[in-house]
């Protein structure tokens, strides 16, 4: 008796199939200024938005929950009162904008969003909470 493969999950091609994301929130500069080094490292961010003064990263679902330890892993624990909000998806979260109407920091991304098994959200991590970190001491960003 054999059993069936389980399909693989298919990689969204529009912002419609981020509707369940979980995010993480961070203000606008520091969130370019992570934006930018991680680029110039070559390392995946994700699809990220724009909303106001802040950056939306769009995260796989289940990876907003263990934010707060992995921040705390990386020595950027709550005592630093970091700008950085991780939120859960929840059924009754406002659908992610469609590419062309939403204002996106980075919309193409290699992959959707950034899971748990990625060391790339541990460099997102680091990266924004430094980039926070170097904003309210007035240092210039990390190359």
């Amino acid at each position: 008796m054999t059993r069936p493969l389980p399909a693989a999950p298919a990689a969204p091609r529009a912002a419609a199939g981020w509707r369940g994301s979980d995010r993480v929130l961070a203000p606008l500069g520091p969130a370019r200024a992570a934006l930018g080094r991680l680029e110039r490292l070559g390392r995946a961010t994700g699809p990220v938005l724009r909303q106001a003064d802040r950056a939306v990263f769009l995260l796989a679902p289940g990876a907003a929950e263990p934010v707060p330890d992995l921040l705390r892993w990386l020595g950027w624990g709550p005592e630093l009162r970091l700008p950085i909000e991780a939120r859960a998806a929840h059924p009754g979260d406002p659908r992610v904008p469609e590419p062309r109407t939403a204002d996106w920091l980075r919309a193409r991304a290699p992959r959707p969003a950034l899971d748990l098994r990625s060391p790339d959200l541990l460099r997102l991590l680091d990266a924004l909470a430094d980039a926070c970190a170097r904003e309210r001491l007035g240092l210039p960003p990390a190359r």
